[in-house]
């Protein structure tokens, strides 16, 4: 199977994604592209859209480390405790049985498990189990046992009642994280519609190209025509033998212009195929085979209003959710000017025995627990300057985002308007220059026709050749300019890539 057969296979694909691994394309060989099947090759392969894409999927994995914020930790602590010193003459005294010992010798292993969890009201919670195991030279001198074991059961919360209190404040990264990333998804949005009317005014440059070269040939050719023929002339006696000189100096005009166009249209499909991120080297051919927009179109927005298409408009949804974080920073900042008052509050069981498992079993069923309880309490002698200048900032930066709210909507209602006149301008323009084109033509007939009967003169011949020709051209930047305005009018609704049936996928919903 040849290259150009792989590429017919992947752009034949109905829907598109902003997926770069779900197409694979080969270097292209003779490659006639549609509009439509070109922009989705250029979302799929487009560096800039690849790129978005990568950020959209880092704020994602951002988002989901947030989301870990109430995930449970596991704790566990092995401790062993050796010493050897001097006993006080009050432990000394303490037991007469252990009296005449000087010194204490002694080993202790402390084994610890936990579970610590956030909880979503900003407290702490820990629950844990230690044992305590000690030996000593101490120990066998009053118990036939060598070792002694200490148990406890314990349970503590610290809760924030003022500061840090509440699940609104303990969620904000978490709420900050999942807005940065569907902002950063209307980013890739944004960038990929960019990206579209990007490439496809590429693609009418390419076209037009093509185009170009194809009038500059046939006007080549009619030129060596009018050439033979001048010279069938001279021969017969009907025109001067000077009047093949005028002839053949266009004739090399006409070739000029062919190698300026061929020209022309390889930097073309150098652009087209740097879009499309591909290798070009200037031996295979890129060419483009659109579907005309019928000029008779409805500008009227019948299945979508304008506060429609202003809610899919990426940089409002964008400016919507900055507001949206700096009205949750600000309520942290709000929050974190209050002072500190924080609950504590612990419970625990201890067991005591020579015995580890009979010290597990006291410890267990609380027969000598342990309550402790307090608060803390905390301000700035001072005030919190830092909490204070932190709280206006946000404020200050509120009013920044509903400010900008403001304008785009202001700029996407006067932006909708302007690009509904253009396209109707450029459908009005391209009409007339049609019907320029039917008149050029039957002018250069008539010419035609006179010079035939040998009562025109070539000059004139060449003159409405050359008319007809640059009214072609005309045409055919016409049809151009008002392709891009509908392209531009289609982005302006948020239907651009709809109606190429294109589709961005979240991409950290794809590698779930």
């Amino acid at each position: 199977m040849n290259r150009w057969a792989l590429l017919c296979l992947a752009i034949c694909v109905p829907v598109f994604t902003a997926q770069a691994e779900q197409l694979e394309v080969k270097k292209p060989g003779l490659a006639k592209l549609g509009q439509k099947q070109f922009l989705q090759l250029l979302v799929a392969r487009n560096v800039e859209i690849q790129y978005g894409m990568l950020g959209s999927e880092i704020t994602g994995r951002l988002f989901r480390a947030e989301a870990g914020l109430y995930e449970a930790v596991f704790t566990l602590g092995i401790r062993d405790d050796d010493r050897l010193r001097q006993r006080t003459a009050d432990e000394r005294l303490q037991n007469f049985a252990t009296g005449n010992t000087a010194a204490l010798d002694e080993v202790v292993r402390s084994n610890e498990i936990g579970v610590r969890s956030k909880l979503p009201w900003g407290g702490e919670l820990t629950l844990g189990y230690k044992v305590a195991r000690r030996t000593n030279n101490l120990i066998p001198q009053t118990s036939r046992s060598g070792s002694e074991y200490n148990s406890s059961l314990n349970l503590s919360l610290k809760q924030p009642l003022m500061r840090n209190a509440g699940r609104a404040v303990t969620e904000t990264d978490l709420r900050i994280a999942e807005l940065e990333h569907l902002a950063s998804n209307h980013q890739l949005k944004l960038q990929t519609v960019k990206s579209a009317i990007e490439g496809l005014t590429l693609y009418w440059q390419l076209h037009r190209a093509e185009a170009v070269l194809t009038l500059r040939e046939q006007a080549y050719a009619n030129t060596q025509a009018m050439v033979a023929d001048t010279k069938a002339r001279i021969e017969a006696g009907k025109l001067p033998a000077t009047a093949v000189l005028e002839a053949q100096g266009i004739l090399l005009s006409r070739q000029a212009e062919v190698i300026r166009s061929e020209h022309s249209l390889r930097e073309a499909q150098g652009k087209v195929a740097t879009a499309l991120n591909l290798v070009w080297t200037g031996r295979a051919e890129l060419s483009t085979q659109p579907i005309e927009t019928p000029l008779r179109l409805d500008l009227k927005m019948v299945d979508i209003s304008e506060a429609e298409a202003l809610d899919m408009w990426p940089p409002y949804q964008i400016a919507k959710i900055k507001l949206q974080q700096a009205q949750d920073r600000m309520s942290f900042a709000r929050n974190q000017m209050r002072p500190a008052l924080d609950l504590f509050f612990g419970y625990s069981g201890t067991g005591y025995d020579n015995d580890s498992r009979t010290a597990q079993t006291i410890a267990r069923t609380v027969k000598f627990p342990e309550v402790n309880f307090g608060v803390n309490f905390e301000l700035p002698m001072r005030g919190n300057q830092k909490a204070e200048q932190q709280f206006l900032a946000q404020s200050a930066r509120v009013s920044q985002s509903e400010l900008e709210i403001e304008s785009i909507k202001n700029s996407f209602s006067n932006d909708l308007i302007v690009r509904e006149s253009d396209l109707k301008q450029a459908t009005d323009v391209l009409n007339s220059s049609k019907e320029e084109v039917t008149l050029r033509q039957v002018l250069l007939d008539k010419e035609l026709e006179r010079y035939r009967l040998g009562v025109g003169l070539l000059s004139s011949l060449i003159q409405k050749q050359l008319d007809l020709t640059e009214a072609e051209l005309r045409v055919l930047d016409n049809r151009i300019r008002f392709e891009v305005a509908h392209s531009t009018w289609l982005y302006a609704q948020g239907r651009l890539l709809s109606d190429h049936q294109i589709q961005i996928i979240e991409p950290t919903a794809i590698r779930k």
